[in-house]
Formats: structure tokens, sequence, C-alpha cells
């Protein structure tokens, strides 16, 4: 009896410190670095809920543009100093494909796939969506007279009726540029060219507009919203053709520190709580069908959506621009 006591004892002795080092070895899950695109209201108010679901973990957010951030995740390489890319450009997300994780969301099922990473296991979920669409002034055209389709603004009957930006100056012009040739080619954008006015600035189309100088444009619908709001006769068409799937997306960075945090957030950023932070902190568009859209327009199960390819706009932005620019 004495001798499996002692045995008992020294396999103790030497099984307590192994043991003992495991536990040393755990990692507390306390901590979560962002790398934030969103505005600084945003990733604030994100930030507070995330904390009240998990008061333990303390958030530190690094806030810079997109491609700031996404250079920074490649110098800083393998070891990157952050969890999460909150909120950036899908474009970016691309660039910084091979350091993001693969991580399937909580939330992941109810996520369209023209909204986040298309892989089984997606390394990206979308946040927000600038969505192009036509802006009428409702004083100038009657329902009947009204495009309903992005190739009825080549119809001659709208010429000089429409007012567009220079996709040479604006970036939501090119979006709008990118779509339509990848629709219908240039021969198309030739007659649009033919149709429209253009200017410089991207606001001045929806001033326009609400104040009646031309009845069309294209515009973000955000820039429809605000002037409903104010009261102005201009309406929203969302064309039958559907439009761009454009958004900014909230990832986690490949190798950070804290990876058990990151998965936490990304279950909650993906949440409907969430959804409606952004929605409302900015009157943003969210990429989840089950919250209403921003103020004064439809559902996101309202409106049709087709894949928007940023990389490909981005690689063809030079070559297209050149094209339309001899156009107008």
């Amino acid at each position: 009896m004495k001798k499996v006591l002692i045995v008992l004892l020294v396999l103790g002795v030497c099984f307590t410190p192994i043991f003992a080092q495991g536990a040393k070895e755990e990692k507390k899950v306390d901590k979560l670095v962002i790398y934030s695109g969103a505005a600084e209201d945003e990733a604030e108010a994100l930030t507070k809920k995330f904390n009240q679901l998990h008061p333990e973990i303390t958030v530190n957010i690094i806030r810079a543009g997109s491609s700031e951030l996404v250079n920074r995740i490649y110098s800083e390489q393998p070891r990157p100093g952050g969890d999460i890319l909150l909120m950036v450009a899908k474009e970016n997300m691309e660039l910084a494909y091979d350091y993001l994780a693969p991580y399937k969301s909580a939330n992941h099922a109810k996520i369209d796939v023209n909204v986040r990473d298309s892989a089984d296991v997606p390394r990206f979920y979308g946040s927000s969506m600038p969505l192009q669409a036509i802006m009428i002034n409702t004083n100038l055209l009657k329902p009947a007279d009204r495009p309903v389709a992005w190739k009825d603004l080549a119809d001659p009957k709208y010429k000089g009726e429409i007012i567009l930006a220079n996709p040479a100056l604006s970036g939501s012009a090119y979006a709008q540029l990118y779509m339509l040739d990848h629709l219908y080619g240039m021969e198309f954008m030739a007659k649009l060219a033919k149709n429209a006015v253009f200017t410089a600035s991207s606001t001045a189309g929806p001033e326009s507009v609400a104040r009646g100088e031309y009845a069309i444009t294209v515009t973000g619908e955000s820039n429809i919203g605000k002037y409903i709001g104010e009261g102005a006769p201009v309406t929203y068409v969302y064309p039958s053709e559907g439009t761009g799937a454009r958004f900014d997306a909230t990832a986690i960075i490949a190798n950070g520190p804290n990876l058990e945090a990151a998965k936490l957030f990304m279950d909650f950023i993906t949440s409907l709580d969430a959804y409606e932070i952004i929605r409302t902190t900015r009157n943003r568009r969210v990429v989840t069908t089950e919250l209403p859209g921003p103020a004064n327009l439809p559902a996101l199960s309202e409106i049709k959506l087709f894949p928007y390819d940023d990389m490909e706009a981005k690689n063809l932005k030079e070559k297209l621009v050149t094209e339309f620019s001899n156009l107008m």
C-alpha cells in the first residue's frame, strides 16, 4: 500500500507542472485591436455596443483610410498588430485578401452572397452599401414618361434632360460608367453621352434635379433620400436591370494577436444590433434585408442587385475613362 501511495505522489509531482504550464498558456480573451475605415462616431458606437456584450474585452481603435490600413497590414507581416479590419471598401478587402482569416460568422446564413466573400468560409462580410440609382424630378416628368431601366437613359427623348457627373472627376460617376459599360458596352455609352450634360461635381447633378433645372440624374441613393426628406419634388428609380452591389466590408486580420476576441467581434458586426447602429449613425444602407433602408428609401429586399467587381473596375478605370472622355 505504501508503494502505491509513493507511486501516486511521484506521478502527482511529475504531472502538476505540466497541467500548471497548460493553464498558463491559455490565452485570455480580453483585448481587441480594430483597424477602422469607419467614421469616428460609427466606430465608437459599434465599440460601445460590443462592450455591452463583452465588457471583459478592451478595444483599441486605430482609424485611417482604407488604402492606408491595407498598407499597414502589408508592412506588419507576418505578425500584424491588428485583429479586425473594419468597414473598408471591398476593393481593398480584395487587395488584402491573402492576409485575412477565413471565418464563418454566426450570422452567415442571413447575409446574401452578393454582399460578402463568396468562399464557403468567407474572409469578409459586407457592412454598408453606396448604391447608385436614378433620380427624377417629379414636376418635370410624369410617371409614364420616366425611365425605368438603365437602357432608357439612351433614349433620344431624354436629350438635354439628363445631368451627370464626369467619371474622370467623380468616384461615384466612375462606378456608374463601369456598371453601364459592363451591361451595354461603349456603344450604349456613346448614345448616353449625347443625351447628357456633364458636370465636375457629383453633388451638382442631384442639386440641379432638386431645383428643377434638369429632369434626371444618376447618383448615390443617399442623395435622393436627402432631398426627399427636405421636401424637394424628386423620387428614385432603381433600374430594372439591377444596380451594382457595391459595399464596404469587415474582416478578421490573419495572425492577429487576439483571434478569439476577433471572432466574437465578427459575430457582433454581422448582427442586427450592429447593422442598426451603422444604418442610423450615418443613415447608411446596410447589407441585411431584415432592416429597412435609409430614411426615405426602400428596403434592400425591394432592390434588384447584381455583383460589382471592384478589382475589375479598378483595373479598367484608366481605359474606360479615356474612352468615355472621347465621347463627351
